[in-house]
């Protein structure tokens, strides 16, 4: 297994809890604590992805480390909105006043209270993948740059002396 893949994999179960966690600080979780874990993640993960690779290894083991940690945020992000989702809907006050909100900015929609109950139970999942594609994007984005971060910091043959004709 190579390097990246193995890191890729750690800070993918890492990416799942910490962007599942973070995103229920209250009021600035889901749109900043998430994605700053998901970049940092991506970004060690892609580091050291090329740091175990070996010292052939290039961006691409970085890239593909930080993807794979992406893949982790995504899953974390759908947990987290689904959570989320029944969370409200186990509080029945709660639900209600969401309910009537909808309703009154929407009076000629034609939804029943049902229909809205019904599409709020299938917009949580969506909700959670749509914003996990930007947590991939920029776990991927990320993972590349700590990957060239790495390859920069590897100690480089001495140059020899170009070769002097006469002629």
């Amino acid at each position: 297994m190579s390097g990246g893949l193995k890191s890729g994999l750690i800070f993918a179960l890492v990416s799942i809890i910490a962007v599942a966690g973070f995103s229920f600080i209250p009021a600035i979780g889901v749109f900043c604590c998430g994605p700053i874990a998901t970049m940092a993640l991506g970004a060690i993960a892609g580091y050291i992805g090329v740091r175990w690779s070996g010292p052939t290894a290039g961006i691409g083991s970085g890239t593909l480390a930080g993807g794979i940690s992406g893949i982790g945020a995504l899953i974390g992000s759908v947990i987290f909105w689904i959570a989320a989702i029944l969370i409200v809907q186990s509080d029945p006050a709660l639900f209600d006043e969401i309910i009537r909100q909808i309703e009154e900015q929407q009076p000629a929609s034609g939804l029943t209270k049902d229909d809205i109950r019904n599409l709020i139970g299938f917009v949580g999942p969506v909700m959670g993948f749509c914003a996990g594609l930007i947590h991939l994007l920029f776990a991927v984005l990320l993972g590349a740059l700590g990957g060239w971060l790495a390859v920069r910091q590897r100690p480089q043959p001495p140059m020899a002396p170009p070769a002097y004709t006469v002629g």
